[in-house]
């Protein structure tokens, strides 16, 4: 993995299909019950998402010419975001009760902070770090998970077995936390496999990092393209969410 080759898949298309994946999973979200047939098939699809931007994360972090550029951007766009990921969410403004609920961009800016932390703190600081950067990620989208899967994709890009190891282990672990979740506010077992299994759709994101050449690839839409489409198709969905 890593070394640049015209076959497989670029890093546009993996961001283009993370993009198609994100779109299923919110409109599922929106409009879908989560407990049936249809929902668990569009999230299992959806959950392709997350590793696919974090690999992505670890992998613009790894050619970057200015880190600070990089993540200023990242975290421009998180602010940018804020409202409409409230809105889709709750169909309002920030109250006393979600004002500390940001979007994934938000959790991105973390994981980015994470790699740089990993590649230059060692000993007890590098531990102090990662520590705050996971505690922070709780107020996040995908809390915990992809600064987790963030850091296993930049340490394993190499080893893509350990990597898919890791990933699953990961993935498992979240997948167990979500399920304690509602087994403590009381779901039946139907409703608690119902809300947490497909979170194992993350694994079918592995097929296409393995097929991932290291080549950036055209820009699908332009440079800003992803970084527009995330609070542009939430505040979309939500205002038809909570428009019907």
């Amino acid at each position: 993995m890593g070394t640049a080759d015209r076959r497989g898949m670029s890093g546009s298309a993996l961001k283009l299909i993370a993009a198609g994946c994100m779109l299923i999973d919110h409109t599922a979200w929106a409009f879908v019950p989560t407990v049936s047939p249809l929902g668990f098939l569009l999230h299992l699809i959806g959950r392709v998402t997350a590793p696919v931007m974090c690999f992505m994360m670890a992998e613009g972090y790894r050619h970057t010419r200015s880190f600070n550029r990089y993540f200023l951007r990242v975290a421009v766009f998180a602010a940018v975001s804020y409202l409409p990921f409230l809105y889709f969410q709750t169909g309002g403004l920030p109250d006393g009760g979600n004002f500390l609920t940001f979007n994934m961009l938000y959790t991105l800016a973390l994981c980015l902070l994470a790699l740089k932390a990993d590649e230059m703190l060692t000993g007890p600081d590098k531990a102090a770090a990662l520590f705050l950067l996971v505690f922070l990620s709780l107020f996040g989208d995908w809390p915990v998970a992809a600064v987790l899967f963030t850091l296993n994709f930049s340490r394993n890009r190499r080893d893509f077995k350990r990597m898919a190891r890791n990933h699953f282990w990961i993935t498992a672990g979240f997948t167990l936390v979500f399920g304690s979740v509602y087994w403590q506010m009381g779901l039946s077992w139907g409703d608690i496999l119902g809300n947490s299994l497909f979170q194992f759709g993350t694994l079918l994101a592995l097929p296409l990092l393995r097929a991932y050449n290291g080549r950036k690839g055209r820009n699908i839409g332009g440079k800003w393209f992803f970084y527009i489409f995330y609070p542009a198709h939430l505040l979309a969905l939500g205002l038809l969410r909570w428009a019907i």
